[in-house]
């Protein structure tokens, strides 16, 4: 559900409107998890890793409400009371590339996990892989944010490419590395984009210390 904000009654009120006069109010950071007791569990039971991964940040997004602040298509701040991710999914065919899906959060793990399970096993190897980015800028409401696995690469850093300056279609864009082996632990880098008249320092912080919590749970 969403809730239009009042901005003169809104707490944010000066941030937002300091940070609306700025080219770029997006901010980037990019840190490092240990994902030691996830991956192992996951290997050990045969289920899928990134899907535990992708829990935990769908976990942490949806429990601090500033990553859940958004502009909608006319303007309005809103806040909705739950967000989905959106994220490609390779297509391991010559010729192929990705598939965008949208996958719904369940607070309940079984649940999501046997969702996104069915949704990634039943993606289609044909059609346009933004089919599901175009149809979020159709509904106008962006109740999303955006996750990019990229397994095969550790990075330290990110770039993201973004819309224009103004352009109503601005959820916070997320990527995960690789995990490499350093010492006894297993790590891997993530990087986020958000946007500075929602989002603080405090914030941030808050964001990854819930996904390494939700991430060893």
């Amino acid at each position: 559900m969403k809730h239009i904000i009042n901005i003169d009654q809104w707490e944010r009120r000066e941030n937002y409107l300091f940070f609306q006069g700025f080219d770029s109010a997006w901010v980037t950071i990019t840190s490092e998890l240990d994902c030691t007791k996830a991956y192992n569990e996951a290997k050990q039971q045969g289920t899928s890793f990134f899907v535990r991964y992708l829990y935990a940040v769908m976990k942490a997004v949806n429990s601090i409400d500033n990553f859940r602040y958004r502009t909608d298509k006319h303007g309005h701040v809103c806040l909705y009371d739950t967000v989905d991710v959106v994220t490609p999914i390779d297509i391991k065919e010559e010729g192929k590339t990705f598939y965008t899906i949208r996958v719904p959060w369940i607070a309940d793990y079984d649940a999501f996990y046997r969702n996104t399970r069915q949704l990634i096993d039943n993606i289609p190897h044909d059609g346009d892989p933004y089919e599901t980015d175009k149809a979020v800028a159709q509904q106008g409401d962006f109740d999303v944010f955006n996750l990019s696995a990229v397994p095969g690469l550790y990075f330290t850093s990110v770039v993201y490419t973004k819309f224009g300056v103004g352009h109503a279609q601005d959820y916070p864009l997320m990527n995960i590395g690789k995990a490499v082996v350093r010492g006894d632990r297993r790590v891997m880098p993530i990087s986020w984009t958000v946007s500075h008249e929602f989002i603080d320092g405090p914030h941030n912080a808050r964001f990854i210390q819930l996904v390494q919590q939700f991430l060893d749970e």
